[in-house]
């Protein structure tokens, strides 16, 4: 489950879709249920919302079991188990609270429509004008008690609404939580693998094609024997921020491992990719870094980058596998330099 995205109508329109959809399909509404359908309605997630629409257009009955397993596919991890828990008592109460307060403002309206009716018959058969003053009198109070019955349930949406907001942005909280790298803000290896994969599955679909940098710190080891892991700590945050810095729109920096930065380039041809990374070796090399213990100068920070593009034949093992060759190729050539694909020809 970006910045909210869905304004409050927009996402009142989406739970009546959920409810219609659920009903209509003869679907369990757990909190599990609902936060995928949820998904699906809003169309944040394009790989939930195609999984879901094949599992809808075969015609299998939306089970338990097929919602289990996309949840947790898409949303379930062990760090964000806690919030989870929470989230499903919340959700539950959602839902309790506004069938509750449906059935409530039904059984008044039916109520309403009966007491109407005796009204009516009232009026025909009243003879007198104080009659008369009496049976309007009593159908005006009748119909400001509905109407607010009616303004109950609406306040219990909005509430209902709200709620689920704030359950929302938990949730993408905790998973960008649990998709950054604790040390320089980028994305981690994990939250790389899910993304590469997904790039590699619309690369497959529809020609959508992209771009991967890989680079390492040169002699990385020397700047913790001499300075200490203090200031090697340092320098992969002065990295991650160079990278946050120079890498805009849909281009995806992560930690790879160690000393190892990835890039991916959605819609990057690899000559653009060689010169981004070109341009990102020139801006890591002329920083001055500093020893962030003493504030003198440390030696300067050089770095080695492979590149490489998907292509039909490969996987994400065989275009990350491209670009971790070309930057072995960098390295052997002397550090400090760019090497691609085309370079291992």
């Amino acid at each position: 489950m970006t910045e909210n995205p869905n304004g409050l109508e927009e996402t009142i329109e989406i739970a009546k879709k959920i409810f219609a959809k659920t009903a209509q399909s003869k679907i369990i509404l757990t909190p599990e249920a609902y936060q995928l359908w949820f998904e699906y309605f809003a169309g944040s997630i394009d790989t939930l919302k195609a999984e879901m629409d094949e599992i809808l257009a075969s015609g299998v009955f939306f089970s338990e079991s097929i919602t289990g397993k996309l949840h947790t596919k898409y949303f379930n991890n062990q760090e964000e188990s806690a919030i989870l828990d929470k989230v499903h008592l919340e959700t539950q109460k959602i839902i309790k609270d506004i069938f509750s307060e449906l059935l409530t403002t039904s059984q008044l309206a039916s109520n309403h429509g009966m007491k109407l009716d005796d009204y009516v018959e009232k009026l025909n058969s009243a003879t007198h004008l104080s009659e008369v003053q009496g049976v309007v009198k009593g159908i005006v109070q009748e119909t400001a008690n509905m109407a607010e019955s009616s303004r109950a349930l609406q306040d219990k949406l909005k509430e209902a609404t709200t709620q689920t907001e704030k359950l929302k942005h938990q949730l993408k909280k905790t998973e960008e939580e649990a998709n950054q790298d604790g040390l320089t803000g980028l994305n981690n290896r994990k939250a790389f693998d899910k993304k590469i994969k997904e790039l590699v599955d619309e690369f497959k679909r529809d020609g959508s094609f992209f771009s991967v940098i890989i680079l390492d710190i040169d002699f990385f080891k020397k700047f913790n024997d001499t300075y200490g892991h203090q200031t090697g700590d340092y320098v992969l945050q002065l990295l991650g921020g160079i990278l946050q810095k120079n890498l805009k729109g849909k281009d995806f920096p992560a930690r790879y491992g160690g000393e190892e930065f990835i890039v991916l380039l959605p819609n990057t041809t690899l000559d653009q990719a060689i010169i981004v990374a070109e341009q990102l070796r020139i801006q890591i090399s002329v920083k001055k870094p500093t020893d962030p213990k003493t504030g003198k100068p440390i030696e300067k920070i050089t770095v080695s980058l492979g590149v490489s593009i998907i292509n039909r034949q490969d996987t994400v093992e065989t275009v990350v596998g491209k670009a971790d060759k070309a930057l072995y190729l960098a390295k052997d050539s002397g550090r400090n330099n760019v090497k691609s694909e085309k370079d291992l020809a």
